[in-house]
């Protein structure tokens, strides 16, 4: 397992990004759930930036709760690209007066006919099968302004709606009263280059299949607020976590909601 632990790492605060945005009161649940408990449990995942600094790649609110909180330091779960597959999630959301408030807004460009994946911002699903493209309505509109738009169409449903997210390349026709919006997983290269020029993206929208994932270390805060590291605290810690790790290899199906309709499928 020594390996595997090999992979953690605590680094500073101020050294660790975020590629996207955050859900206020997700992230303030976190915060209280941290402070609580006095630990973190899971680790966020990390990837090494060509900058020298740790995008998130998973465990933005956790990321972010700790920086919240006041901790100097964040551990973090280093991986490389052979140990994530990228995708990106859909979004089932109901109808409501957000969708007539993007249809209205002069800013966005809707059409019936697909158009290069890379030129629309959002697909927008139906009940009954039929899509609306949504693009900028500016010609030749560039990478920032269309990161914008994007981050206002999540914005208008999330902060008022539940959304359902949806594994990229499942097929589902939403039901009478939700639509399905559907955004185009981005590579690695194009999420580096939003973050280093200052940007995120909105909340939700990528999707990393983690291999080997560290779960359940729990990490005091005392370690991650003290101004002066304790290399003999930490070093202790990672030798109990050498003893105490178990692998779980066999494939595990867990319902995380007690009750929801199920989409259905075409």
């Amino acid at each position: 397992m020594n390996h595997v632990l090999s992979s953690i790492q605590v680094v500073d605060s101020d050294q660790v990004c975020l590629h996207e945005d955050h859900e206020p009161n997700r992230l303030d649940d976190t915060c209280q759930s941290i402070s609580q408990q006095g630990m973190l449990l899971h680790p966020p995942i990390a990837r090494r930036m060509q900058d020298g600094r740790y995008l998130i790649l998973d465990g933005a609110h956790r990321t972010a709760a700790l920086q919240k909180i006041g901790c100097r330091r964040i551990p973090v779960q280093v991986v490389t690209d052979a140990d994530y597959q990228l995708e990106a999630w859909a979004h089932l959301v109901p109808f409501g007066p957000w969708l007539n408030g993007l249809l209205q807004h002069d800013a966005f460009l809707w059409k019936e006919e697909q158009q290069v994946e890379q030129a629309h911002i959002a697909t927008i699903v139906y009940a009954d099968g039929s899509k609306n493209y949504v693009s900028a309505s500016e010609d030749g509109a560039g990478s920032t302004h269309r990161l914008r738009l994007w981050q206002q169409i999540v914005q208008s449903y999330s902060s008022s709606y539940p959304v359902r997210r949806i594994p990229h390349g499942m097929n589902v026709l939403p039901e009478a009263d939700m639509v399905c919006l559907r955004y185009r997983p981005y590579t690695m290269e194009e999420i580096e280059t939003i973050v280093t020029q200052g940007h995120v993206m909105p909340a939700g929208v990528t999707r990393f299949l983690i291999s080997g994932r560290l779960l359940n270390l729990k990490i005091p805060l005392s370690l991650l607020l003290d101004p002066r590291f304790d290399e003999q605290e930490w070093e202790a810690y990672r030798q109990h976590w050498a003893s105490s790790l178990r692998l779980y290899a066999e494939t595990v199906y867990l319902n995380e909601k007690e009750f929801m309709k199920v989409p259905q499928q075409i």
